[in-house]
């Protein structure tokens, strides 16, 4: 399992007894929420439109925070809390009404949104907490929503909806998530997504389909460090580090110079967790294919229960240099995208039995069973 964000540890204990009133918040915080709400665009046809976007988006903010659950009761909440509102919105036609509310947050451009508010975020928690000089490791992966697929009858597609994230180990929050089209896969969209993100002095991490020559273009561009693990699919480069540390001799020289080795009790079984990095790749065929590429490391798992025992072996490309600790910590993070995004998203939210379909785009799919999966998104929440 992969290590819990220390980033939101040191917030939790930060606000463990603090009780947070809406009348006595910070004016400096809520102004810069507007300012990044008025970011937003707006697609409404002007002649129309009686309240600002920024002011609905605001009072959905508060609803939420103050654990309204319905559109009707984000309408109660905010003609509650007028006066309130008043002090920082325009409102210029008063409180609008709960099918208003609806509407405009249905059409709102999430990614823009939650991209600004990521980065706000981030700012904020750099401020509040203890500067850290550890470089943050970025986690990318895949999901399948199982709920999103439909049977022929209803006349809409049956393939399930797949996202692709980037998950921060360091701050415990996805970055960034979008779609996969229906007749795609993760393969394009990885760097489609790292090149939208800032990723200077961050390491990234990625599950084997995903350790491609455009994927590892799109790290370098963002100045970043890689550490990708290789199976069959790259079965060259997999063959030859799997020889390599294969030899005994070798494994034993590497292990004077670049070695790190953790015993962990998990359950009822006991794990020892031994991590090897060298830079010795001059030996290696076509290694100018992985740009940037600087060593080679291996991760050895042992793992000790009811008496038998199992050995896993686990290879990598890396663009660090003689760094044990980042090398173990980043095979580590690795899993933090599975066991602190999608498990949550399915265990706690339930995602995987979710069935909604955007409201848009539900009637044009029972007239035209055509559509491509980029049409069709399932309402999922966000960590």
């Amino acid at each position: 399992m992969s290590k819990k964000s220390s980033k939101l540890n040191e917030i939790s204990k930060m606000f463990n007894e603090i009780d947070i009133e809406f009348d006595e918040l910070n004016n400096e915080g809520i102004n810069d929420m507007i300012a990044i709400v008025k970011k937003q665009k707006d697609t409404r046809y002007a002649p129309n439109v009686k309240h600002k976007m920024e002011d609905i988006i605001l009072i959905t903010l508060f609803a939420v925070l103050a654990k309204c659950n319905e559109w009707t009761e984000n309408e109660a909440f905010a003609k509650k809390k007028e006066n309130w509102f008043k002090q920082y919105l325009e409102l210029p036609n008063g409180i609008p009404s709960h099918d208003t509310i609806q509407r405009v947050i249905s059409i709102l451009e999430p990614q823009s949104l939650y991209a600004d508010t990521i980065n706000y975020l981030i700012e904020k928690i750099d401020l509040i907490t203890s500067k850290s000089k550890e470089k943050d490791i970025l986690s990318m992966d895949g999901k399948t929503s199982n709920g999103s697929k439909r049977s022929t009858g209803v006349n809409i597609c049956e393939k399930v909806v797949n996202t692709m994230s980037v998950y921060s180990n360091k701050y415990g929050i996805s970055l960034i998530q979008d779609y996969i089209e229906e007749k795609s896969n993760e393969i394009p969209m990885g760097p489609k997504l790292l090149e939208k993100l800032n990723l200077k002095d961050c390491v990234i991490t990625v599950d084997v389909l995903n350790t491609q020559v455009d994927t590892i273009k799109a790290i370098l561009k963002g100045k970043a460090d890689y550490v990708l693990p290789v199976k069959e699919n790259q079965k060259l480069t997999y063959e030859e580090i799997k020889e390599y540390f294969g030899d005994k001799k070798i494994l034993e020289t590497v292990k004077k110079e670049n070695y790190k080795k953790i015993v962990e009790k998990e359950h009822n079984r006991t794990v020892t967790r031994e991590y090897y990095l060298t830079e010795d790749i001059k030996w290696m065929n076509k290694k100018e294919k992985w740009l940037g590429l600087k060593s080679i490391g291996l991760a050895r798992n042992t793992i000790e229960r009811n008496n038998k025992i199992i050995v896993e072996y686990r290879y990598y490309i890396v663009s660090i240099s003689n760094d044990i600790e980042l090398f173990s910590k980043s095979v580590r993070s690795e899993w933090g995208v599975e066991n602190n995004l999608h498990a949550p998203l399915d265990i706690v939210f339930k995602e995987d039995a979710n069935k909604t379909l955007e409201k848009k785009w539900s009637k044009k799919f029972r007239n035209n069973k055509k559509n491509s999966m980029s049409d069709f998104k399932i309402c999922s929440n966000l960590l």
